[in-house]
């Protein structure tokens, strides 16, 4: 599985890093995951002229490659930062503009592909944050994967075991869908922690 992890932080050293690194040591050799931090690109913010309705949209700036890094992989983790209750500035951008725009013309090239949600933030507007991502996964067609608990992780905590936990049970739930999708690949290539038997799974794609 190639999970492609999308991070709305600018701090290279933060708490999103910190769940990137849980994501990689979690994972190991079940996936391969890949970091796309939205500070490295240019984003313009939409300019709602409906125009991409049907055709291209015309706003220049580093989405298209964005979009076709995006489009690589199997699944795809967002790990947005809440600012002042909701979404910070960087990755609301990349909802209207990737999420909503550019993929309006196309047919939504993110359909059924696997998506899961992780949250950074100080208090209170996690879930606020977190329900807008899942609404945008629903619009691109996507296959929302869960844990029960959403995984919020608090700026303020050094260590959030609740958080982590969520998001180790979530990942293993993006492993165990990926495995149902694509039966071959996991009896070809067995990951490192058991997963429901194969033999288990015939008949659910």
């Amino acid at each position: 599985m190639k999970l492609t992890v999308i991070v709305g932080s600018s701090r290279p050293c933060g708490v999103s890093a910190r769940v990137v690194a849980l994501v990689r040591r979690h994972l190991g050799a079940q996936a391969e995951v890949e970091e796309i931090w939205l500070k490295d690109y240019r984003i313009e913010y939409c300019d709602a002229d409906n125009a991409c309705a049907a055709e291209d949209c015309a706003v220049q700036d580093d989405v298209e490659p964005l979009v076709a890094r995006i489009a690589s992989a199997d699944a795809l983790l967002y790990l947005p930062v809440m600012h002042a209750y909701g979404l910070n500035s960087r990755f609301q951008a990349f909802l209207e503009r990737v999420g909503y725009g550019f993929m309006r013309p196309r047919e939504r090239p993110l359909r059924d592909k696997l998506a899961a949600i992780a949250v950074v933030g100080r208090r209170y507007g996690h879930t606020a944050v977190f329900s807008q991502v899942v609404l945008n996964v629903l619009l691109n067609k996507m296959i929302l994967v869960g844990s029960g608990f959403p995984p919020c992780f608090q700026t303020q905590l050094a260590h959030d075991p609740e958080a982590e936990q969520a998001l180790r049970e979530t990942l293993d739930r993006l492993a165990e869908h990926h495995q149902r999708l694509h039966p071959a690949w996991a009896q070809a290539e067995p990951p490192a922690r058991p997963l429901r038997p194969v033999h288990m799974l015939k008949g659910t794609r």
